[in-house]
């Protein structure tokens, strides 16, 4: 909350602003608050009876649950009620008390032998169905070891923290100052920024945090689940392998179709549904995997399937919510959650999966828990639902067979579209084999004291920085932004740092052109993604961008299964090499096309 509301200060909000905020039944807000502290004061005084501390506690999580709720509409609110609703799940299945697991207190620094508190019960013993029944996964199972703010924290703490924070900064940055010029008001101060105006923007910021926080509990399970499979077959490639092909595969398979029904659906209740079958699906990953690797595999799969419904639908349902004008920033912001998510989530994930040892089973329901918010996230969101056009004769395959093709007609005929798919595709393939030789071109490389895998992951993460920097610079000039140019320089500097790749020597350059790559790619991936929302109909947005998608990810599929035996044909070198003249000659190539130039 402090963090929102500095934050919000930098941003050139005010005080007032705050002050000035208008709540719904803020009388009953105050007194729910109230209530919920002077309640836990209470309770460390001894002066509540056990007969009715339950119903106490059951009264004022549902005041606090009930006045969030109502002011849902506001940025940030929706995420501190699903927090709060779930901390009060576990308080009341737990007879009024809030569970606190052994293993986290121990590891967060606490003594782990006793709770010294009236409002917090310890849960001991394995991760079995005694934990499930006093809602360990909503407990406060995540410990936080860092000095001053050294804590226990659980799922709903996380949520009720982020919402709050996104809605002191949305508050204090609310107010626009309108400055009077000839024919238009101009906007001046905080709100000018996009960023800032996207935070203000109650729809958005629910689909912004639903992202994050879902994106954070899948770095978390694919951790876990390389482990969990690891242990389960003695480390069998053939089995990391089929499960890593399994993620991958329906996206260029079972895209298109999802995004041809995603058009005839709500997209919103597609988001939502998608989540909720995901919740399910990593649930039941640990209790499948005593049974068999093969059932994994299948879960994993019916996730990716899942997933192949859900980025269409989201796609497709941005420009609906934020203004045109904002709508480059908006995919920037996306981004931006995905690539801090990989950067963030992959290494405290680590961390805890490490931590959890034997009870990975707790990774996948905290993912679960992750789906779930989100979804109740997305529920609260209005999205205007797209009617779509009647099918046509012959039955429902017949009908989604036409609408596909209509998908790809279009995408065809329209010039800017199909060019930036082609360049894409074309640079997905040199993209493919750097990330499938990248191994390679590091180890070969003058490491000094450095060994292979910690060179590696210097690498890898020098390319995350470029992602996530890229991806917060693009959108903060977005008005700014030729989308075209802007297409053709990412497209061009990946084919110049690829053939760099193929002469360098040195590691240091390596690094470097790994960042360059990261940023290249955010400005032709961002652009294009905007592009394609702007000059796509919203009744066929969803098929198209599957299209799309199918496309693109096959040729990265190709990629990674063919530049390793042309490496060992013609070398490492001559295949970075090629693939950097073809990328280069693709992104030139736009330079010919007047419609990429004027975009």
């Amino acid at each position: 909350m402090i963090l929102g509301f500095l934050l919000g200060l930098a941003a050139g909000g005010r005080l007032e602003n705050l002050l000035d905020v208008r709540l719904r039944w803020l009388p009953a807000l105050l007194f729910a608050g109230a209530a919920r502290f002077g309640l836990e004061a209470l309770l460390s005084m001894g002066g509540v009876p056990d007969g009715v501390r339950l119903w106490l506690i059951l009264v004022v999580y549902l005041l606090l649950s009930a006045m969030l709720l109502v002011n849902r509409g506001l940025p940030g609110m929706m995420a501190a009620a699903l927090g709060t609703i779930a901390n009060g799940i576990a308080i009341v299945v737990n007879g009024g008390w809030m569970p606190v697991w052994q293993p986290s207190m121990a590891a967060a620094g606490f003594d782990s032998t006793a709770v010294h508190s009236n409002f917090h019960v310890l849960i001991t013993g394995p991760m079995d169905a005694n934990f499930v029944a006093h809602a360990g996964p909503l407990a406060d199972v995540i410990p936080i070891p860092i000095p001053i703010i050294t804590s226990v924290a659980s799922v709903g703490d996380l949520m009720l923290g982020a919402g709050l924070a996104f809605f002191i900064f949305a508050a204090v940055v609310r107010a626009p100052v309108l400055v009077s010029v000839p024919f238009s008001p101009v906007r001046t101060g905080a709100m000018q920024h996009p960023y800032v105006r996207l935070a203000t923007n109650g729809p958005f910021s629910a689909m912004w945090l639903a992202q994050v926080i879902s994106s954070l509990g899948d770095r978390v399970h694919q951790i876990a689940l390389v482990f969990l499979v690891a242990r389960a077959t003695n480390g069998s490639p053939l089995a990391l392998g089929l499960v890593f092909a399994a993620m991958t595969l329906p996206t260029s398979v079972v895209g298109p179709l999802a995004g041809a029904l995603v058009d005839r659906w709500d997209r919103k209740w597609v988001m939502v549904a998608s989540d909720l079958v995901r919740a399910g699906l990593v649930i039941a990953i640990p209790i499948v995997s005593g049974v068999s690797v093969g059932l994994v595999v299948v879960l994993v799969l019916l996730i990716a399937v899942a997933s192949s419904f859900f980025r269409p639908a989201r796609t497709a349902a941005l420009p609906q919510v934020v203004p045109d004008e904002d709508l480059l920033t908006a995919n920037s912001a996306m981004w931006v959650a995905d690539t801090a998510s990989d950067l963030v989530g992959y290494a405290l994930g680590g961390l805890f999966v490490a931590f959890l040892g034997s009870a990975l089973s707790l990774a996948f329901w905290i993912d679960g828990a992750s789906y779930l918010a989100s979804a109740g996230l997305l529920a609260a969101v209005a999205i205007p639902r797209i009617v779509p056009a009647r099918g046509g004769a012959g039955g429902a395959a017949a009908s989604l067979r036409a609408d596909l093709v209509a998908g790809w007609q279009f995408l065809r005929s329209e010039t800017v579209l199909f060019a930036t798919t082609v360049q894409a595709a074309i640079a997905e393939y040199g993209l493919g084999a750097l990330m499938a030789l990248s191994p390679l071109l590091v180890a070969a490389l003058p490491l000094g004291k450095l060994d292979a895998p910690t060179a590696y992951g210097f690498f890898e993460m020098s390319m995350g920085v470029g992602l996530l920097g890229g991806g917060v610079v693009i959108g903060a000039i977005a008005t700014r932004l030729p989308k075209g140019p802007s297409i053709v320089a990412g497209f061009t500097a990946v084919g110049v740092s690829l053939i760099l790749f193929s002469v360098t020597g040195s590691l240091w350059i390596a690094l470097a052109l790994a960042a360059i790559i990261g940023v290249a790619n955010v400005v032709f991936v961002i652009p294009s993604q905007t592009i394609f929302q702007q000059r796509t109909p919203d009744a066929m947005l969803g098929r198209v961008v599957a299209i799309r998608l199918a496309l693109v990810n096959a040729m990265l599929a190709v990629s990674m299964a063919t530049s390793g035996l042309l490496a060992e044909i013609f070398g490492l070198d001559v295949v970075l090499a090629g693939c950097g003249v073809l990328t280069l000659a693709a992104a030139l190539a736009g330079l010919l096309v007047r419609a990429i130039r004027e975009a």
